[in-house]
Formats: C-alpha cells, structure tokens, sequence
C-alpha cells in the first residue's frame, strides 16, 4: 500500500533500538520527517514508553535488502 506524503519533503526513516548492551539492535517502528535532527526527535517522542540504551534512525534508502520476506536468500 502507498501513501501520499502531505509534501515532497520528508523522507521515511526505521527506528532501531536495544534494552540490553549484549542484545542486538531490532527495528521497533518507523518515523517520517523532513530531516535528520527531526527523525530523531521524533524516534525519540514516539518510542520513549521502553528503557532503551540506544536508540538508531537510519534512513529507508540506506537500508541495503538481501532478500524481502517470502523471498529466498540467494546462494
């Protein structure tokens, strides 16, 4: 499903957080926002209900996808 952004100007970012130092990094949601600085206030306003001890907002395009769900991994 697409949605249409109110403007050209934002951009879609996943949040990625962890509680403990030895578990990994797991995606937890997603913002959208015009900028960096945004994203993270905005990571930061939605997500805040856990105890993270990081906290990482990655732009969508500079996740590089191996394989998409129900895809198999090529060898």
């Amino acid at each position: 499903m697409q949605f249409k952004r109110v403007h050209d100007d934002v951009r879609a970012y996943e949040v990625f957080a962890r509680k403990l130092r030895q578990e990994p990094l797991r995606q937890i949601g997603s913002v959208v926002a015009p900028d960096d600085d945004l994203a993270a206030a905005y990571a930061r306003a939605t997500y805040d209900e856990e105890r993270w001890i990081e906290l990482a907002v990655v732009p969508r395009e500079a996740i590089n996808t191996l394989w998409a769900p129900g895809e198999e991994a090529s060898a």
